[in-house]
C-alpha cells in the first residue's frame, strides 16, 4: 500500500523538526536515522485523519511510524501492532 502521490516529495532538508518530534524521539528512544529511513524508504504511506500522512516502516520486528502534517514531523512511535497498521 505505497500510492504513488499519497506524500509530498520532500527532500529530507525540506522537513521541519517540530520540538514534539524531537521529544518523542528522545522519550521513545527513536532515532533520527529511523525517522529519515520511514520517511526516504516508506513501507507503506497512509492518510489519516485531517492532512496527517503517516509514513510506516518496519525495522527490526518493530513498525516505525512517522505522523507529518504538510513538511511538518509531528510525532514518531514504534509499535509491533504491524498487520494491523499495514492493513490502512
Amino acid at each position: 500500500m505505497k500510492p504513488e502521490n499519497a506524500g509530498p516529495n520532500l527532500n529530507k532538508t525540506d522537513w521541519i523538526w517540530t520540538d514534539h518530534i524531537r521529544y518523542q524521539m528522545l522519550e521513545r528512544k527513536i532515532g533520527s536515522e529511523l525517522v529519515g529511513l520511514a520517511l526516504e524508504n516508506p513501507d507503506a504511506i497512509v492518510s489519516d485523519r485531517g492532512n496527517c500522512i503517516v509514513y510506516n516502516k518496519v525495522v527490526g520486528g518493530k513498525l516505525i511510524r512517522v505522523v507529518t502534517n504538510g513538511n511538518k514531523l509531528i510525532t514518531v512511535y514504534a509499535t509491533t501492532k504491524i498487520a494491523k497498521y499495514l492493513k490502512e
